[in-house]
């Protein structure tokens, strides 16, 4: 009886986080096309900028939502605390894509908050299952989105103070090039399954792609390490 309710409260728990990044993702979707799409006060050059912009801002938080998922899939939730940060999360996400469909560089004030409760999230969870099988994604998490918090709070303060607050198209391509390089760091440090199971990856990179590199970059390291015990020995 208990293991049958504790699967309940489980699923409902699912739910409830899935329908409430659904609303998120709608407003999202309805703002964009109210505020850029078919706004008259804007010009072709910063309806351009903004969608490029919301689109980068999108695909992180959709990508951050599909792992957490997963994650969650595979070591469900054994209490409350997990739950309320991705409700906390969900917000900051709604509240990043906002900033950045009004064009407004505070967008990165949100995704900083994102990271270090992505964070925390990892944290409770390698506390609740410290012999999981994804501990070792749980721990760059923990350990690299608090690091990418830190240097996006010092760049966005830089940006604010002696840039600008608007955004342009080339800050907007800025942004979104420095969010690719952000996955593409995170899934080079992980050794992914093949399939759905792995996750959406890196936006133009397959998961193939990114084996063969890990695979140059363990090799490589290999050959460093044989060259320099061989000249100990020599």
């Amino acid at each position: 009886m208990s293991d049958s309710l504790e699967e309940k409260i489980q699923d409902a728990l699912l739910t409830f986080t899935d329908f409430l990044y659904a609303v998120v993702f709608g407003l999202i979707v309805a703002e964009t096309f109210d505020k850029i799409i078919v706004s008259e006060t804007k010009s072709y050059l910063e309806k351009t900028s903004n969608l490029l912009l919301v689109l980068g801002v999108f695909y992180f938080l959709m990508w951050d939502w599909l792992h957490g998922r997963l994650l969650t899939l595979k070591n469900p939730h054994k209490s409350y605390r997990r739950f309320f940060i991705e409700i906390v999360v969900a917000a900051c996400g709604y509240g990043a894509a906002n900033r950045a469909i009004n064009a407004r560089v505070a967008f990165l004030v949100y995704v900083v908050l994102i990271l270090i409760f992505g964070a925390l999230w990892a944290g409770r969870t390698m506390q609740e299952y410290p012999r999981s099988r994804d501990l070792s994604e749980l721990k760059v998490i923990k350990i690299y989105q608090v690091r990418y918090a830190v240097a996006v709070s010092l760049g966005a303060l830089w940006w604010y103070l002696f840039v600008r607050q608007e955004i342009t198209i080339t800050d907007a391509i800025y942004f979104i090039v420095a969010g690719w390089i952000f996955v593409f760091q995170y899934e080079f440090f992980l050794r992914r399954p093949k399939g759905i199971v792995g996750g959406p990856g890196v936006p133009f990179i397959s998961h193939e792609t990114i084996d063969r590199l890990q695979n140059s970059v363990i090799k490589f390291r290999q050959l460093i390490v044989s060259w320099f015990k061989s000249g100990q020995g020599g």
